[in-house]
């Protein structure tokens, strides 16, 4: 093992460089693109309904899955994208039949090329729920996600195969497919679960361990994905040092924390930091908080010390107890005085799997020491009262 995440993926790319060409191929010359995050981390769609592909039910659960399995990544065919062709034409012939359950039988087992994707075209609230879905249409894909498709990516002539381990301690966990394989039913994914090992710092905040991958529509049943890959943890020892970059392919040293790497990851969509001693970040707690129902803004406060000067990430938890908090803005405020949005809420979890939410509008270069404020109104005078239970803030600072 290497002793870094970017080596380990450096040498993981180059054992997969030829398969991805191929999978290039098979994809098309116009691949698939990617699609912006979430500025909030916390909006997205309904995930009452969903895919048709598969029937195993322990991964995301859209109600009329037909692709689901377990857990983990991305693969590649070793003989382009013929081999999957023509066992697919094979498959649908004279000399293949169906068993009871609805698999086919008597083809036999073939790689499958595939294209990487940007998983964050998928919304928040779909990439929680630890498991696997394969995407056959564009109906599906519109009933378990609300979001439009990749660009490039264009169904029933290709499908979608998604997997995630749910939210995982950030930096660090990543999910990378080396091979996907139809064998009598199944998508069989080979892979690694990336994790930081115990000399890695991580914050409390939380992010999808996830891959999206495309595929050339196989003629063969699917009825289930069967997650093999393997624990890969790597270590920090011998990490970017202090004050040098890191990003999500480069962690920090032993003792040092990425800074910036979850705003930039969250609200930019290009990832990257400082590392920083781990102990200019801090979580600190706020107490409830009666919300009026006339319509008229409540706010609570909590005192900040201990940290540097200013700020670098920030993240905030909110726990309501509310009829219809689709009703509720809620704003922090700073001790520069700057209020951001946290959350206009449409119906749905406020912190779909846990996840914090990363206010948009704090400059990076504002005091953290100090008094904070969440303001909370809700904007329909209904009658409808409420309360915050409570709220967290993490922070990590830097000396400006």
């Amino acid at each position: 093992m290497n002793s870094t995440l970017s080596s380990f993926r450096r040498a993981r790319a180059e054992s997969i460089g030829v398969a991805l060409l191929l999978a290039l191929g098979a994809c098309g010359d116009d691949g698939p693109g990617s699609s912006a995050t979430d500025s909030t981390g916390t909006t997205g769609a309904d995930t009452s309904t969903g895919p048709t592909t598969a029937t195993d039910t322990t991964g995301p659960d859209p109600s009329t899955s037909s692709g689901v399995a377990d857990t983990a990544s991305t693969s590649s065919g070793s003989d382009g994208t013929t081999e999957a062709g023509d066992a697919g034409e094979t498959s649908t012939g004279a000399d293949s039949s169906s068993s009871s359950d609805g698999t086919t039988t008597g083809v036999a087992p073939f790689d499958v090329p595939f294209m990487v994707l940007d998983p964050r075209a998928v919304p928040l609230p779909s990439r929680v729920t630890p498991g696997w879905v394969v995407i056959t249409t564009e109906a599906e894909w519109d009933a378990w996600t609300g979001a439009p498709l990749p660009a490039g990516v264009s169904l029933p002539e290709q499908w979608l195969v998604y997997g995630t381990r749910g939210p995982q301690p950030f930096p660090g966990h990543a999910v990378e497919v080396s091979a996907l394989t139809w064998d009598d039913g199944a998508l069989v994914v080979d892979g690694s679960g990336i994790e930081p090992g115990p000399d890695c710092e991580t914050y409390q905040f939380t992010w999808p361990a996830d891959t999206l991958l495309a595929i050339d529509a196989l003629e063969v049943d699917v009825s289930t994905v069967d997650d093999q890959t393997l624990p890969a943890p790597f270590d920090c020892a011998l990490g970017a040092g202090e004050s040098m970059g890191c990003d999500l392919d480069t962690p920090c040293a032993t003792g040092l924390l990425c800074a910036g790497l979850i705003r930039s990851t969250v609200l930019l969509g290009s990832p990257g930091g400082l590392c920083l001693p781990a102990d200019y970040a801090g979580v600190f707690a706020g107490g409830m908080l009666a919300i009026p129902a006339d319509g008229s803004t409540a706010e609570t406060s909590m005192v900040v010390a201990g940290l540097t000067t200013v700020d670098m990430d920030v993240v905030v938890w909110v726990e309501l107890d509310h009829p219809a908090p689709e009703e509720l803005v809620i704003e922090l405020r700073n001790p520069d005085t700057n209020q951001v949005l946290v959350a206009s809420l449409p119906p749905g979890p406020l912190h779909p799997g846990g996840v914090g939410i990363v206010p948009t509008g704090f400059s990076g270069d504002e005091s953290v020491n100090g008094t904070w404020w969440l303001v909370v109104t809700d904007t329909v005078p209904n009658g409808n009262s409420g309360s915050v239970l409570s709220w967290e803030l993490e922070i990590m600072s830097r000396f400006d």
